[in-house]
């Protein structure tokens, strides 16, 4: 089906009585042959004649069909030329006796439909039929690639896929250690040193030590329980507090035995430091006033164990989901009488030295009352922002912006970019007027900004407006993980090995984690294709526990490069409990792929008419990184208009108004700014607060991890994406194309009709039991897991199991949600297609115009 740029070409560029003579040369013959006139007249003349007599007209007619004014606009499909130098090639190819002439019969019936003198009729079938002609003869040579190559970082997940009530403990545990693999850093060197020595408030922990050794004897802490039980330790913990802590501005409390507020996945918290005059709601506490975190275990040997780890790590996922603005979080864990001092900041986790509180009890005291005597700054928290009586407020370039309390857009994820965005406005303004964004980009990637600076300049529409945008500095310092991190020594990251377990990297074989090393390296063949979540034998094991054939797209279409460091394979792991063990089976995603986007197609038509286009030697998972940890920037960007998040829409007409006109935007950014924006996801747009007439009512924002198409690697680590929204190439680990975006637009429109939609129909959202969430594919398990789902999940009937569970309010969307799937995953040989167009129109006006067109079938219900 011609798009509708290719229909405007070919009405404005008639073909008129060009092809008469052809059409009196194939009268003649017919004549000749004695073939009566009918439907199949061209496949009984061609089935007759000799080659002779049919070669030498199908000649002039592709000469006179190369001559044409639409042949030389039209581009082509398969390769970056026009649609004439297709014709070109086929002219050799009949000339040189390469092609069966036979192929030819189904666009010769369509131009001899008309009369030899009489101008043509079905210009557009005409040029269909050329088109579909090229596809089918068209040799297998590499097609020309319709933009340039972008190396993409490697993917990594992080737990921001699971939300809400699918914040079970198992499947965020799970992506937390993904998250945190080759990123946790122990015994750090001058750890101490640099976040409790020469402070303002060093001498006053000092002091507070003096006034509590009455409470230290015979080289023990007193009353210090034996066995230390969970209930003893905090009956003693809170009389100690007591008595040493009792005048400072915060207290120490636990939670050990009930979830705290505010926390979706139902985490109970052992130790926490909170203001001691905050306001309790029914008397609980709440994650959005913790600032130190603590974990209490009654075995010393679990101060190293991974178990631990991700308890602790848990923890600090909520706090920076409670606390969206929050630049890191401290916490400690206690196992027996072994204290260890942790921080959690956008680029991992690290900690002290451990020490025993009773032989080094002058630490112990210090680091307690350091807690509670620290600033908001040094604590973690964002005072960039500012507070007073009216709320929160920055200033920038001189004006003053008030932000609204909540946020539109946050991520709940710990290592990320921990993106939160605020609708703001002037001071002396009731109206809405700029989304306030707080991130933390990798310090090698091209600032958000200067992207939205150049997109500007160079016209592009639909898309956030800059206004303004600057690195934070807190208490004078650029607030950076370097900055944080500084005057500490860091070795290397630490890993769950096959025979060891974590404790100071010693062998311990009551804790044995198998598959796999936890981000480490796995040895090649069947190894690394468990690393793969690809077993040795010819099946897998899927999250259900029941075994599956190989899926064939993933045998045919991923090869896997060796690490130049040594190599080997590099893998993640999917690491998932089991009656409190960790097992180690299988990696995330795939990191290091190169893909020869012809050897490895499906069928001639994907070879033919495809670009796929594919990153170049990615950096491995973990262990070929050259720096000791990734270096973030901590950034504030302003841009207008301001908009409401996506599900908040206030009709079903605005959503879809709000969709396309996002699409829009992003053709924008690719075509008029040469930026790719490699984002899609339901945070990522925003539906505009009172839009001028002609102005998009949605906008594409977010730049984070766009790229120019001329662009360099940006030499970034990894790159973080929310799974249900990633593309099935995306996930397969292949370079990233505009093709990819428009799927993860489909994929949130999809997602936005089931998750959403039940509001005033007096109708329960099912989604509340996670378990029944058929979507729950699209971002459990790992990452050619979820890429073989979505295959799934795309074809005819299965994608019908899809659209079922739309909800109530969208029901009237169906045939729209086919149509897109229709467009961007055509069948082709029994398979869908999920490959690129060199033309983007196909795809671009294929999207666009099917949300229109349900627009205007809303517009004509109401």
């Amino acid at each position: 089906m011609a798009t509708n740029s290719e229909l405007d070409k070919i009405r404005c560029n008639p073909i008129n009585e060009g092809l008469g003579a052809f059409c009196h040369l194939f009268e003649s013959t017919r004549s000749e042959l004695g073939v009566a006139l009918a439907s199949s007249t061209a496949q009984i003349v061609f089935s007759t004649a000799i080659a002779a007599d049919i070669k030498n007209p199908l000649l002039d007619l592709i000469l006179a069909l190369q001559n044409q004014t639409a042949a030389r606009i039209l581009r082509s499909r398969i390769g970056d030329r026009t649609l004439a130098g297709d014709l070109g090639i086929l002219y050799g190819r009949v000339d040189s006796n390469q092609l069966d002439l036979a192929s030819a019969i189904p666009l010769v019936e369509q131009v001899v439909k008309n009369e030899p003198d009489a101008p043509t009729s079905n210009d557009v079938d005409i040029w269909q039929a050329v088109f579909e002609l090229v596809a089918r003869t068209n040799p297998a040579t590499p097609p020309t690639a319709c933009e340039k190559i972008l190396s993409d970082t490697p993917l990594r997940s992080s737990s921001a896929s699971q939300r809400g009530i699918e914040q079970t403990h198992n499947e965020v545990d799970q992506r937390i250690l993904e998250e945190l693999t080759g990123r946790v850093h122990y015994d750090v060197g001058g750890f101490y040193e640099r976040y409790f020595e020469g402070k303002a408030w060093t001498n006053n922990g000092r002091d507070i030590y003096e006034e509590s050794r009455a409470q230290y004897t015979e080289g023990r802490w007193s009353g210090w329980p034996q066995p230390p039980t969970q209930s003893r330790f905090f009956e003693w913990f809170m009389k100690f507090q007591d008595t040493v802590f009792s005048r400072l501005r915060r207290r120490y409390y636990t939670s050990a035995n009930k979830v705290l507020r505010g926390s979706e996945a139902d985490r109970k918290l052992d130790i926490f430091l909170t203001p001691a005059d905050v306001a309790l709601p029914d008397g609980e506490h709440d994650w959005s006033n913790v600032l130190v975190i603590g974990e209490r275990k009654q075995n010393p040997d679990e101060d190293g164990s991974a178990k631990t780890l991700v308890q602790l790590a848990g923890y600090a996922r909520e706090v920076f989901g409670s606390q969206p603005e929050r630049r890191f979080v401290p916490g400690f864990t206690i196992c027996g009488s072994l204290m260890r001092l942790w921080v959690f900041d956008r680029s991992g986790s690290y900690n002290s030295e451990k020490f025993d509180i009773h032989k080094e009890p002058e630490r112990f005291v210090k680091v307690l009352a350091g807690y509670v005597t620290m600033s908001d700054a040094e604590l973690g928290l964002n005072t960039f922002i500012k507070r007073d009586d009216n709320g929160k407020y920055i200033v920038t370039r001189d004006v003053r912006i008030s932000l609204e309390d909540k946020p539109i857009a946050s991520t709940k994820a710990i290592v990320c970019r921990g993106t939160t965005c605020y609708r703001g406005r002037r001071s002396d303004s009731t109206e809405w007027e700029y989304v306030v964004k707080f991130a933390w980009p990798s310090d090698k990637r091209q600032r958000e900004g200067e992207l939205l600076k150049l997109a500007k300049e160079r016209g592009v529409t639909g898309i956030a407006v800059w206004f303004n945008h600057e690195q934070i500095t807190i208490d004078g310092g650029p607030d950076t993980i370097s900055h944080f991190r500084r005057d500490m020594k860091f070795g290397t990251p630490r890993k769950l090995s096959s025979k060891a377990s974590w404790v100071d990297g010693s062998a311990e074989s009551s804790r044995a984690y198998s598959k796999t090393s936890l981000g480490g390296r796995s040895g090649s063949g069947g190894t690394h294709l468990m690393g793969l979540g690809l077993g040795a034998s010819s099946a897998t094991t899927s999250s259900s526990g029941q075994k599956r054939k190989r899926d064939k797209r993933l045998d045919g279409d991923i090869r896997l490069r060796r690490s130049k460091s040594d190599g080997s394979h590099a893998n993640g792991t999917n690491v998932r409990f089991k009656e409190g063990e960790l097992d180690a089976i299988g990696a995330h995603s795939i990191q290091e792929t190169v893909i020869d986007s012809l050897a490895d197609c499906r069928n001639e038509w994907r070879r033919n008419n495809v670009d796929s286009i594919q990153g170049a030697g990615a950096d491995s998972l973990t262990d070929c990184e050259s720096e000791t940890y990734g270096n973030r920037v901590h950034y504030c960007l302003v841009t207008s208009p301001a908009g409401r998040p996506l599900n908040e829409y206030q009709s079903v007409r605005e959503l879809l108004e709000a969709l396309r006109d996002a699409i829009r935007g992003h053709r924008s950014l690719l075509e008029d700014g040469k930026i790719l924006h490699r984002d899609v996801s339901e945070n990522n747009i925003i539906i505009t607060e009172l839009p001028a007439e002609g102005a998009p009512k949605g906008r594409l924002i977010d730049l984070d991890l766009a790229k120019e198409l001329d662009s360099m690697p940006s030499g970034a680590r990894h790159r973080t994406g929310t799974m249900q929204f990633m593309a099935i190439e995306v996930l397969e680990g292949k370079g990233h194309t505009y093709r990819h975006d428009l799927e993860s637009f489909f994929y949130v429109f999809v997602w936005t009709c089931i998750r959403y939609g039940y509001k005033g129909t007096g109708k329960q959202n099912p989604i509340k039991v996670p378990k029944t969430n058929i979507l729950r594919g699209w971002y459990t398990g790992i990452y050619t897991e979820i890429a073989r789902n979505k295959v799934g999940d795309m074809g005819k009937n299965r994608f019908e199991n899809i659209i079922v569970e739309f909800a109530p309010k969208f029901e009237n969307l169906k045939p729209l949600a086919r149509e897109l799937r229709s467009t961007l995953f055509p069948i082709r040989d029994g398979d869908i297609f999920t490959g690129t167009f060199h033309d983007r129109d196909i795809m671009y006006d294929g999207v666009i115009d099917a949300f229109s067109r349900a627009i205007d079938r809303l517009g004509e219900e109401e």
